[in-house]
């Protein structure tokens, strides 16, 4: 009788190397090919990092950005100048980035490919002059992540919901907000506008949505230090998902991504026959 084999094949990997609003680099690779999202660190800050992920800079093929703000963009013009990864930048927001050489940056409007990677991009509400969140797609499997996104949207929600890890901000407690005597009327409005940040609520909501379209492996992102905690976003995300018939570490698996720690290394598998 023939006989068949499964191999599971680890193929995407996502990693968070800091979350937050002190600076933000989420690590995505495949075998052959290694990308950073976002460079928010120093670059002494960014290799400390590298080095406990065990990454070597000098394979990383490519940068994205979701946005302009500085915990975003602090350490790319200095990781250009001393690696060779390339600048991968919309079309639309090249002029944000004039003093980097042109031979260092490749423009995209629609869905482009990196290595053997497929990266797709959605725009996401944010007080930003732009603002994406990403698909990374190899084989059949597929990682998104969108932080910085003042409210989540239908067109958001479709863009990720046949991925199998999804990395989401989940920025605020809205009672510890409210009472938090060091911010003013003014930056509370803006982190709970529609351009500001997702709050642990809309988190929560938006994995339940995601869950159901069978996502099953979530990372909480850029966690307020003044306004939340990574226990108590954890604690709100699992016990509203349990209030809707969902268990975690049972239906649905959560982490949360740290600021001052590189988080855990999630991939995304494919059954291959042999």
């Amino acid at each position: 009788m023939l006989q068949h084999y499964v191999i599971i094949c680890k193929v995407l990997g996502i990693q968070s190397l800091s979350s937050g609003s002190r600076g933000n680099v989420i690590y995505i690779a495949s075998d052959t090919t290694r990308i950073l999202v976002d460079v928010g660190l120093s670059l002494p800050q960014l290799l400390k990092r590298l080095n406990r992920a065990n990454i070597d800079p000098n394979t990383i093929d490519a940068i994205l950005v979701t946005h302009e703000h500085s915990d975003h963009i602090f350490g790319v013009e200095q990781f250009l100048k001393k690696f060779p990864a390339k600048l991968h930048l919309h079309i639309d927001t090249a002029h944000l980035f004039q003093y980097l050489p042109n031979d260092r940056i490749n423009h995209f409007g629609s869905e482009f490919q990196i290595g053997d990677i497929t990266v797709d991009f959605f725009p996401v509400p944010h007080d930003s002059q732009f603002c994406f969140g990403y698909n990374f797609k190899q084989d059949d499997v597929k990682i998104s992540l969108a932080t910085d996104l003042g409210r989540m949207t239908d067109d958001i929600l479709k863009s990720m919901s046949d991925s199998q890890i999804v990395l989401l901000e989940c920025n605020h407690d809205l009672l510890k907000l409210s009472h938090n005597r060091k911010y003013p009327h003014f930056l509370k409005r803006r982190i709970t506008s529609s351009r500001g940040h997702l709050s642990n609520p809309c988190c929560a909501l938006a994995i339940y949505q995601l869950a159901t379209c069978g996502v099953n492996q979530f990372i909480l992102a850029h966690l307020s230090e003044e306004n939340n905690s990574p226990t108590l976003a954890y604690n709100f995300v699992r016990d509203f998902l349990q209030t809707h018939g969902i268990i975690e570490g049972q239906d649905v698996w959560i982490d949360v991504a740290l600021q001052n720690e590189i988080g855990n290394l999630f991939h995304c598998t494919i059954d291959r026959f042999l």
